[in-house]
């Protein structure tokens, strides 16, 4: 059964850094957009070896120690928001497992329907190999993310860049582009890609969005361009028309690319600096899961 298309339940990812202030105070001018409530999540890591005998906490107190901590801050700022936006019901929550893991408990626990995490931009080596947190929420939580870059200012949606580049679920990312336009008494520009491949079938879905469009009160826009370098285009379109977010199907491309190279994902985050929606339904299966803490093998004695 599909979800109305409605934003009543905002989970925003907490790590006591800077990047996630704006992130916070998005989520915070969401919720009286939408009237909805705001989860506050952060999620204490832990520590962990394997011997012969199965999986043991490594310094218990420490991790205690740290999820006491981890509880006070969050209940400050909860403290701290709710006295500033006394109309806005706020929650907390601290998870213990994967930072996934966790997240996707409490989206089916609580009816979430948009995670919103704070990106820095900033790939230092263990983020290569491990991938950043923001990351992995992008890839392993069952419902739509925001992801807000560090610094951003764009807390109001009146100009929204809507790419059609791909066909799954694309009528029900431009029903929930139309209520956040209409929420914001914003506009829509879409803003048909395609490369020579599906050409046909993307060039006919735009034309039919667009169509529909025409016959909405929804104000919008629309423009097709040919290009391979699908990420580059949308990017220089957001920078180019100054854009206050983009909405995007949850599909990745050229996924194949090696290791060191930047897939759709990564060059889109990579290379613009306002917020960024990746539409998903719920119905999407996790992706890459992370370790829980640091895992470290012992050999087996004798």
């Amino acid at each position: 059964m599909e979800k109305p298309n409605t934003i009543k339940t905002i989970l925003v990812a907490i790590d006591f850094t800077e990047k996630t202030d704006s992130a916070t105070i998005l989520a915070v001018h969401m919720a009286r957009r939408h009237n909805a409530r705001i989860i506050l999540f952060h999620n204490v890591m832990n520590f962990f070896i394997i011997d012969r005998t199965g999986r043991q906490i490594v310094g218990e107190d420490t991790v205690n120690k740290q999820h006491a901590e981890s509880e006070n801050s969050l209940e400050h700022i909860k403290n701290s928001l709710q006295q500033s936006y006394n109309d806005i019901t706020f929650i907390k929550k601290i998870g213990v497992d994967t930072i996934t893991n966790s997240i996707n408990k409490i989206v089916e626990e609580e009816s979430v329907d948009i995670v919103i995490t704070g990106t820095s931009g900033k790939q230092g080596l263990r983020e290569l190999i491990l991938g950043s947190s923001s990351y992995q929420i992008l890839k392993g939580v069952n419902c739509s993310v925001l992801m807000m870059p560090e610094g951003c200012k764009k807390y109001k949606f009146e100009k929204i860049l809507v790419p059609v580049r791909v066909l799954e679920k694309l009528r029900e990312k431009m029903e929930i582009s139309k209520l956040i336009a209409e929420k914001n008494k914003g506009f829509i520009s879409l803003f048909g890609i395609s490369g020579d491949e599906n050409f046909t079938s993307i060039r006919k879905a735009f034309i039919k969005i667009r169509d529909s469009l025409k016959g909405s009160e929804t104000e919008h826009y629309a423009s097709f361009t040919v290009s391979s370098d699908k990420a580059v285009e949308i990017s220089n379109a957001s920078k180019d028309a100054k854009f206050d977010l983009i909405i995007l199907n949850y599909q990745d491309e050229e996924s194949w690319k090696s290791f060191f190279s930047e897939n759709f994902f990564k060059q889109i985050i990579n290379n613009t600096s306002v917020p960024l929606l990746f539409f998903k339904n719920g119905d999407a299966p996790a992706q890459d899961p992370e370790p829980t803490g640091y895992d470290i093998t012992l050999p087996f004695p004798g």
